[in-house]
């Protein structure tokens, strides 16, 4: 019998995220396809809203400004960037998929300036990291008027965008993608046919049962904390499984440090992000908190810790130094580099009192406080603080500029975890974006784009090649979009 659908199209998008929005943008003004966009919240967005910058190699914006500010630094080239994610990577990364987001980040970046982006910056995320290569463009008004433009380049273009309508099933036939089963917003079923189906719904970041099925990440996966309120939960990889998809590199999640109960821009987590003096629920120090630089190697190192507990210990000349001098170490554009932390003093205070921080005259009245044993705690305090004296760090050797005591009271702790903000792949798909089975063949109508798709990554975010997840989010959603038009055009 002949299934009956409710609507009809071209293509349907599943999620509006970055890479959604750029895939159905693509599909309505250039291929001038009939083009449908689920979103299953009330607003499209994603976590593309919270996004800084771009990656993109041999870009417009690069030659204008033919070398950073930064003496001795220079714009990479593709090749170098080719060869950096696949290094990274530990060559994991698909050749393909890493040749499709070095060739062609750059009109991301043109299409972007054309509907009205203006980037005010090419530069790199953590200003101390020697590796980092200088990608990040930065736009005026960050990722939430990137996807305020897009959203309105897709209304323009002709897309019809569903709200509160998540995607439920791919249906099928004869082994080939057909349509999609999704659920209007007064919770009706809806059938929809298409002759392509782009599935950019984020991944399953948000989803702690996937992050611990399927990332490296399963001690702490129910530890974690979740500072950034998006609903990434899967959705799209679990219908490509039902629907034949094969999975790759699933271990890549993206974690950063951040204050439990607080924001990112919260000065009291920027503060227990600088590299500070770190302890575990055990009482010691466990890695040198450089790290702190990069903000994928602290959240590896946090979430490595029991449970993902984690305490940043400071006292009031630290606290003192945050507030006049500024933050050591930047967070991008949550905490910028040599940032005021001015509101630190009143945070802590109120974290303080409502029990999410801790605090006391004594290293040992602090460590009843948080509920440690206080004579391993002041070991850790007086054994930190001699490396401190010394200028030298022979336990993890942490370099000296970062080596400040704890020793003036009032001493605080600052409770930090490991939050994942979005996982970076699953759903395997070759150089064109289509998602492929077990055998490597790709399954007819099916895309996956964004952080749905594998390819970048081994097992950790590359912060080595910054806004690379924002820039891949973009491309990808654009590529799936042309190839999927060709194939439709016959």
């Amino acid at each position: 019998m002949a299934r009956i659908y409710d609507a009809e199209y071209d293509v349907v998008v599943i999620g509006g995220g970055g890479s959604g929005k750029s895939a159905a943008y693509t599909a309505a003004k250039e291929g001038g396809l009939k083009v449908a966009l689920l979103e299953k919240m009330p607003e499209t967005g994603g976590s593309s809203v919270y996004a800084e910058g771009t990656a993109a190699f041999e870009s417009s914006e690069q030659k204008a400004r033919k070398v950073p500010e930064h003496a001795g630094a220079h714009f990479p080239t593709k090749e170098e960037g080719f060869r950096r994610y696949r290094e990274y990577s530990h060559h994991r990364a698909n050749p393909d998929v890493a040749r499709m987001q070095v060739e062609n980040t750059a009109e991301t970046i043109d299409i972007l300036k054309s509907l009205g982006i203006v980037y005010t910056d090419v530069t790199i995320y953590a200003y101390d990291q020697p590796l980092e290569l200088y990608t990040f463009h930065r736009p005026d008004g960050l990722g939430e008027r990137v996807q305020e433009v897009l959203l309105r380049a897709c209304v323009n273009a002709g897309v019809d965008i569903f709200t509160s309508t998540p995607a439920k099933k791919l249906l099928t036939e004869d082994r080939k993608v057909v349509g999609v089963l999704a659920q209007d917003s007064k919770g009706f079923d809806m059938k929809i046919k298409a002759k392509a189906v782009i599935i950019a719904s984020g991944g399953y970041g948000n989803n702690p049962d996937m992050v611990e099925k399927y990332s490296w990440l399963r001690r702490s996966a129910h530890h974690t904390y979740q500072c950034v309120p998006t609903q990434n939960t899967g959705d799209g990889l679990r219908m490509a499984l039902e629907a034949g998809a094969d999975t790759e590199s699933c271990q890549a999640v993206m974690i950063i440090a951040c204050a439990r109960g607080k924001t990112l821009t919260s000065h009291s987590s920027g503060a227990g992000s600088q590299p500070v003096l770190w302890i575990n629920k055990t009482g010691r120090r466990f890695a040198s908190e450089e790290v702190a630089m990069s903000f994928a190697d602290t959240g590896n190192t946090l979430a490595k810790q029991p449970e993902g507990v984690v305490y940043a210990i400071i006292d009031a000349d630290t606290v003192k130094h945050l507030i006049e001098n500024g933050s050591d170490i930047g967070l991008g554009d949550f905490i910028q580099f040599h940032q005021k932390l001015t509101n630190l003093q009143l945070e802590l205070d109120q974290d303080v009192a409502d029990g999410i921080a801790w605090t006391g005259g004594t290293i040992e009245e602090l460590a009843r406080n948080m509920g440690l044993d206080p004579a391993i705690v002041a070991a850790t305090v007086a054994k930190y603080n001699a490396a401190c004296e010394k200028g030298f760090d022979p336990e993890y050797y942490k370099p000296a500029k970062f080596l400040r005591p704890v020793k003036k009271a009032p001493f605080y702790a600052v409770n930090m975890a490991p939050s994942v903000l979005v996982s970076d792949g699953g759903i395997r798909v070759n150089g064109n974006l289509q998602v492929v089975d077990f055998n490597y063949e790709p399954i007819p109508g099916l895309y996956a784009v964004g952080n749905e798709a594998s390819g970048l990554f081994g097992d950790t975010y590359n912060l080595d090649v910054p806004g690379t997840a924002n820039g891949f989010a973009h491309t990808s959603g654009r590529v799936a979009a042309r190839h999927a038009v060709k194939m439709i055009k016959g």
